[in-house]
C-alpha cells in the first residue's frame, strides 16, 4: 500500500514539479467531484454543488469569513468554488502547519477527500488509503494532466 502511496506521489512530483502544494487544481477536483454538474447531491452524505461541499467544510467557511451560507446555496457554482478553493488552499494549508504536516498536493487530496484526522491516522500507520481514495488521486492526476495540455495547446 505504501509503495501505491510512493508512486503517486513520484507522478504527483512529475506533473507540478514541487513537493509542496502550492495550488490545487480545482477544475479537477470539479471533474471528479461532480462530473461539472452543479446540481450534483450526494444524500449519504449531503455533499452539494460541484465540488461536493459538506456541512462541516462550509461551517468552517462560514464561521471563518462571518457568512451564513446554506448548504443549498452550493448549488451556484460561484459560491461552491470560493468555499472549495478557500478550504482546499487556504484552510488546509493553515491546519497542515498546525498539526505539522508536510504541504503536499498528496494531503491535500486526502484531507479533502477523508478529512484532516484520517489523514493524520495515515500519516502515523493507523490507517490505510481506501479503494476510493487511491482512485481519487490516480483520477486527480489524470485530469491535472489533461486540463494542463489541453491549457499548452490552447494558448
Amino acid at each position: 500500500m505504501k509503495t501505491q502511496v510512493m508512486v503517486a506521489t513520484a507522478v504527483l512530483l512529475c506533473l507540478t514539479g514541487s513537493a509542496h502544494a502550492e495550488q490545487i487544481n480545482m477544475r479537477a477536483i470539479a471533474r471528479i467531484e461532480s462530473s461539472n454538474n452543479p446540481l450534483a447531491y450526494n444524500e449519504r452524505t449531503q455533499a452539494t454543488g460541484l465540488y461536493q461541499i459538506t456541512l462541516p467544510a462550509l461551517t468552517d467557511y462560514n464561521n471563518y469569513h462571518k457568512k451564513k451560507h446554506a448548504l443549498s446555496e452550493m448549488f451556484e457554482p460561484k459560491k461552491c468554488y470560493s468555499v472549495a478553493n478557500w478550504y482546499m488552499n487556504f484552510m488546509l494549508p493553515k491546519y497542515f502547519k498546525y498539526y505539522k504536516i508536510e504541504d503536499t498536493v498528496e494531503n491535500r487530496l486526502i484531507a479533502w477527500h477523508d478529512g484532516i484526522g484520517n489523514l493524520i491516522k495515515f500519516l502515523n500507520n493507523k490507517r490505510t488509503l481506501g479503494k476510493e481514495m487511491r482512485g481519487f488521486m490516480g483520477k486527480y492526476n489524470e485530469m491535472s494532466y489533461y486540463i494542463r495540455k489541453y491549457n499548452e495547446i490552447n494558448e
